[in-house]
């Protein structure tokens, strides 16, 4: 990523307020919810980003949402908070602390925002998908493997993820199009630009 003016000023401004290791408390915190949500099923409801709810009072869920992770068996949870901890911790590393801390906020902020605009809660699935979207951004010839058998590049399952995207958003509901927004709001600050630019280098080539 090309350095952004306004993110260097940011952080020398507030950059000593960082919250220590943020990656780490993310996925601690998904984690621990997944396992009171083991005893307790109906625990993440108390979390959940709800607009009416919030407005009566319950302003915790303005940011509880962000630990509720998909509901999934103990071996597979296992591996996505391995993965979501791999893709975390690897933008906090080459980013730092107040930077990662800003990508993840933007996009935490903007799906607050446009659940507040629809009137619904939503969820983080789309936020924390901006993270592995910036990842493969980063680092697009690191390779996943598939199945754990299948060695595949980061950027063609960025892609993958993109189409989904785009099939979503093209197929939704307005609401559906505005939270899909909201969720990669984080990428377009961080990326648009330079991912407009590519496309137009591209275009020059043809």
């Amino acid at each position: 990523m090309r350095e952004r003016a306004w993110l260097d000023r940011l952080e020398r401004s507030f950059g000593e307020w960082a919250l220590p290791d943020p990656a780490i408390y993310l996925v601690g915190m998904n984690a621990a919810v997944w396992a009171l949500s083991m005893l307790k099923p109906e625990f993440p409801s108390r979390l959940a980003l709800d607009p009416e709810l919030v407005m009566s009072g319950e302003v915790w869920r303005l940011f509880t949402f962000l630990f509720i992770p998909p509901m999934m068996s103990p071996v597979w949870m296992v591996f996505w908070l391995l993965v979501f901890y791999s893709f975390a911790s690897a933008l906090q590393t080459e980013w730092g602390e107040f930077k990662f801390a800003v990508y993840y906020g933007a996009g935490a902020a903007a799906t607050v925002a446009a659940s507040a605009a629809l009137g619904s809660g939503l969820s983080s699935l789309p936020l924390n998908t901006s993270l592995f979207l910036a990842f493969a951004r980063l680092f697009p010839e690191v390779e996943l493997y598939l199945f754990f058998v299948l060695p595949v590049k980061v950027r063609w399952l960025s892609w993958a993820a993109w189409g989904l995207f785009a099939l979503n958003f093209l197929g939704g509901s307005w609401p559906t199009r505005l939270a899909l927004l909201a969720g990669v709001s984080n990428w377009l600050l961080f990326f648009g630009r330079e991912a407009y630019d590519d496309l137009m280098r591209l275009r020059r080539r043809q």
